[in-house]
């Protein structure tokens, strides 16, 4: 449950902190894909229930590490890697047999999730949770423009690589007759049900800050260099019905390390009144939420209409907090 007193007193606080405005935020995760999805020649309607799903995915697939070019503590880079290019693979295919068969919307969704993918490698790189937990925390505590979100390099590198693939799918969809694809923006009340998306909850956001104190202070990113370019072509060859991808690595386990790691950071621990404030203490040492009885996690909220205070601290939270889990 909202806690209206919160709402006030947190939104005075969060008006005081930095907002960069390159962030790759939700939001922009969206409109970056909308307009390159518009300027490829897409059906509107197509294209924002494409930016819908864009969106939406850090809500429903909040723990899929894959689906945000993440991996798992411990988990071996090369098998990471391997995880998101099949993803965005499959999801290729997926666009194209669907748009084939008129499942217009099942397309767009196909489409919304790769992008996704597709765009968070920019600025994640692979790093695991409890790393971006870590760089989200500082950041939140105004220590410095760490956040990998907030990078301008990232969101250069997602909008360059967003037109690159959605004029790829333009021209694989180039014979699609897209008869009545306006009716996927439309429900039975003739709303627009591609005008409203979900952000991740209060909760969820809180339960991927404390992740922080499980990071060892090691460089968790793999080498961009090879995955970025590896996601791009595993998803223009899934568009054009290629050869599933083969391993990444080759054989070689240490063929994705980070070509310049980042030094060891000695202190992991991280934290201000503020992230207490917005996170209540509901969020214990193994960054497992602390049920009380006295809260409720809820599908989140739209982005649009009535929210009001909620959506104000939801995108709070996920403008300083940013990450899974």
């Amino acid at each position: 449950m909202f806690r209206p007193w919160l709402l006030v007193s947190l939104g005075s606080a969060l008006a005081l902190a930095p907002r960069p405005a390159w962030a790759l935020k939700p939001g922009k995760h969206r409109a970056l894909f909308e307009r390159a999805c518009s300027d490829a020649g897409l059906p509107d309607a197509f294209c924002r229930r494409a930016g819908r799903q864009v969106y939406e995915t850090d809500f429903f697939e909040w723990t899929n590490l894959s689906a945000h070019a993440q991996r798992e503590r411990g988990q071996d880079r090369c098998a990471a890697a391997d995880a998101a290019i099949a993803r965005v693979d499959q999801l290729a295919r997926d666009v194209v047999a669907n748009a084939a068969t008129a499942r217009y919307e099942d397309a767009a969704i196909a489409l919304g999730r790769a992008v996704h993918t597709l765009q968070d490698e920019c600025a994640h790189h692979g790093m695991t949770n409890e790393e971006h937990s870590y760089y989200s925390l500082v950041q939140t505590c105004g220590d410095g423009d760490v956040s990998p979100d907030i990078q301008p390099d990232a969101l250069a590198c997602a909008e360059t690589r967003t037109r690159e693939i959605t004029a790829r799918v333009a021209q694989a969809l180039s014979g699609t007759t897209w008869s009545s694809v306006d009716r996927i923006c439309v429900d039975f009340d003739q709303r627009d049900v591609c005008a409203t998306a979900a952000l991740p909850t209060p909760a969820m956001a809180c339960q991927f800050l404390k992740l922080h104190t499980a990071w060892d202070g090691d460089d968790s990113r793999w080498n961009s260099d090879v995955v970025g370019p590896a996601l791009v072509a595993a998803f223009v060859d899934g568009l054009a019905g290629g050869a599933a991808p083969a391993g990444v690595c080759g054989g070689d386990a240490g063929a994705l390390d980070p070509v310049a790691p980042r030094s060891h950071v000695d202190d992991q621990e991280a934290g201000c009144g503020l992230a207490d404030a917005i996170c209540l203490g509901k969020v214990d040492e193994d960054g497992e939420p602390i049920d009380d009885g006295s809260s409720e996690t809820g599908a989140g909220c739209s982005a649009g209409g009535g929210a009001g205070g909620a959506l104000a601290l939801l995108g709070a939270l996920v403008l300083f907090a940013r990450r899974r889990r």
